[in-house]
């Protein structure tokens, strides 16, 4: 089909800006120019080819086929479903957004008790070498900062972000001998300084946890093969033994201490020492006071509520982590920030990433 055949012209329309085009013509030619009428003819002439050229888009439009219209409209429909449907399943599911991905990148050889997040969710604590703590700003708002340990013979193993307090509880194991170490964070104010709270002969210590008012630190002590959780005062001399088991960690109203025990995660309610076993897993942590998540044997994370009865659980998707198996997800004790830790074996290393909800 022709485009005069396509597309129906106006032929008044045409004839119009011919006479203009001639009565100008003429205009110069009989009399001496008239600049004034020069111009408001060229504002006339201009303004009829606009409105040509948007008859000529509109005759398109319409005469567009109609199979291309019902095309259109049938891709757009399936576009809207096909992210109504995403949203429906991420929902169900409860999608945890990756915001940071490979914020950092450690050794092989780092454990992930080695790294711990701060109760904001604005920066990362790490072991960097025997002796030496580095912190790093998610937000970059903050210098990275390199902590020195005491120097002993001893190697550090683990680390624990107090809730309130800018310190961290390390562990160190020399030999036979096991330590815990308080470390203040420095600042403008103050420089770093480190005390002493508790060391044993022939037991190891690992993975400790501060309780939400910074007053106690819970500990894994192993001693003959045998797994404890242990409790000890950050302002006495107080100790005592609290559950078998490791991985400790606490609900942030104090109510509860969730733990492993045998490969599965354990939850004490502290006042009446009532357990309840949740599933296989490790390393919980709390996000609320009643929920916290836990990694399956599989690599997944799972949620679960303490308050119901039966409790209620259910896996979480790190959305943009693909094709990695999470090692541990760690809380920041306001519960905003997730710390992520996953392995790559490509190369082989231990990827720490950040995610919300």
């Amino acid at each position: 089909m022709k485009e005069e055949d396509r597309i129906p012209r106006d032929r008044t329309d045409e004839q119009t800006v011919t006479s203009l085009l001639s009565h100008l013509q003429e205009m110069r030619q009989a009399v001496p120019v008239n600049y004034q009428l020069k111009t408001e003819l060229k504002k006339q002439l201009l303004q009829r080819m606009k409105e040509l050229e948007l008859q000529k888009t509109d005759s398109v439009v319409v005469t567009m086929p109609r199979n291309r219209k019902k095309l259109l409209r049938v891709c757009a429909a399936v576009m809207i479903a096909a992210i109504t449907v995403g949203v429906y399943s991420w929902w169900e599911k409860d999608v945890l957004a990756v915001d940071k991905q490979g914020l950092l990148t450690l050794p092989a050889h780092t454990t992930e008790e080695q790294v711990d997040i701060d109760p904001t969710g604005k920066e990362v604590a790490y072991l960097v070498s025997p002796s030496v703590i580095r912190t790093v700003s998610v937000d970059e708002k903050k210098h990275s900062l390199n902590i020195s340990l005491p120097a002993t013979d001893g190697e550090y193993r683990a680390l624990s972000w107090a809730n309130h307090n800018e310190q961290v509880a390390v562990v160190e194991q020399s030999g036979k001998q096991a330590r815990i170490w308080i470390v203040d964070i420095p600042d403008q104010n103050n420089v770093s300084s480190s005390r002493l709270l508790k060391e044993e002969e022939n037991v190891t210590y690992h993975s400790p946890a501060w309780s939400p008012g910074d007053e106690t630190i819970a500990y894994t002590r192993e001693k003959d093969g045998v797994e404890e959780i242990w409790v000890s005062s950050t302002v006495s001399f107080q100790e005592w033994k609290l559950a078998e088991g490791s991985q400790p960690e606490w609900s942030p109203d104090g109510r509860f201490l969730a733990y492993t025990k045998a490969g599965k995660v354990q939850v004490m309610e502290v006042r009446t020492g009532n357990i309840s076993v949740l599933g296989d897993g490790k390393w919980p942590s709390w996000s609320q006071n009643a929920a916290l998540t836990y990694t399956s044997p599989e690599g997944v994370l799972v949620e679960a509520q303490v308050d119901e009865e039966p409790f209620a659980s259910k896996e979480l998707e790190l959305l943009n982590l693909f094709g990695e198996q999470v090692v541990r997800g760690s809380w920041s004790s306001e519960g905003n920030q997730l710390l992520v830790v996953h392995r790559d074996e490509q190369p082989k290393s231990l990827v720490i990433s950040l995610a919300s909800r």
